[in-house]
Formats: structure tokens, sequence, C-alpha cells
């Protein structure tokens, strides 16, 4: 609330100072965008009956991009920041390649994987049982998020308990004439 007020006395102030030549500058612009966002946006949640949804949530981010402000004053930041913007074709590039590595492995998981136990590191929402969970649970290892528990889990060699599930009772195990 108190960035609300500072933002739209900036705004005003400079209205009042530039009139008609305030909108001319397209940080200005954006500027207004952002505090005229931001009170809707404030209005929507604090009057009962209106509503305007998602779009609210949408407003908050917008506020956020006020930073962006700063780079207009510094030059060697301006320079990095259009730097990183020049070099998006190239990190979509290795984007894609890393989605299609991805994709492989996920597809190979399935394959030799799929029939792992569940336990404690491969559960629910970690395993190779299908495609898309396949594919977040090596999302998941490439971020380094307990890959080595996960890959010691699928690495456990077949033994007698390799396909037994103490958690079921054997009445589940049974089909409808009784037999296992």
């Amino acid at each position: 609330m108190a960035f609300n007020i500072i933002y739209t006395v900036e705004a005003g102030i400079k209205l009042i100072a530039f009139g008609r030549d305030y909108f001319a500058d397209g940080w200005n612009n954006f500027d207004f965008v952002i505090v005229i966002g931001a009170w809707i946006g404030f209005v929507s949640t604090q009057v009962e009956g209106f509503n305007i949804g998602s779009a609210t949530n949408i407003i908050r981010i917008f506020r956020i991009s006020r930073v962006f402000k700063i780079i207009k004053k510094y030059k060697d930041l301006r320079i990095l920041f259009y730097t990183f913007i020049g070099a998006i074709p190239q990190l979509s590039n290795v984007g894609g390649l890393l989605f299609l590595f991805l994709f492989l492995y996920s597809v190979l998981g399935v394959e030799w994987f799929a029939l792992v136990k569940h336990n404690d590191n491969v559960n629910l929402h970690a395993n190779f049982e299908s495609f898309g969970v396949s594919m977040m649970t090596l999302f998941r290892m490439a971020t380094g998020e307990s890959w080595q528990a996960i890959m010691l889990d699928c690495s456990r060699p077949k033994t007698v308990d390799w396909h037994c599930d103490s958690s079921l009772p054997f009445e589940k195990l049974r089909d409808k004439d009784g037999k296992l």
C-alpha cells in the first residue's frame, strides 16, 4: 500500500510537471499503467462484489516489473540486460537440447525402470511408470535433488523380495477364483 501511494504521488507530480509530454516517454507510460493496475488490484481485493478474477494476480506480478526502471539509470546494468536479451535465442537452443535429452532418457527410463517397486525415494511422485512422471523425475534429478537416492533405488538387484509388497494383504492378490 505504501508503495502504491509513493508511485501514485510520483506519477501525479510528473503528470503535473510535464503535462501532455508526460505520455511521450515510454517509461512514464509504463509507470502510469503499473500505478493504475496496482490501484485496480487493490480495489478489487477490498471492495465486496468487485472481482476481476485471476487478473488480480497478473496485476500483482506487473508491480514487480517496476524494478526495470533501474535499467534506465545505470549504464552497466543496461548493457548486461541487453546482452541477456540478445542471448535468449541461444538459450532457447540449449533448452531445446536439454528437453531432447530429457525426452529420450524418459522413454528409456519407462522401458527399463517401470517395474521398480516403490519405497523411500522411488514413490508416487518420483518413478518411471509413465512418461510424464518419468520426465518430472528426470528433471528433478537433473536439478540435483536426491538423484543418488533414486539411482540407488533403481539399481537394486532383483531378489526374492524385489517384487513383494508387504503392504498388500494376500486377499487382494488373489483373483476371483481364490488363486494367487
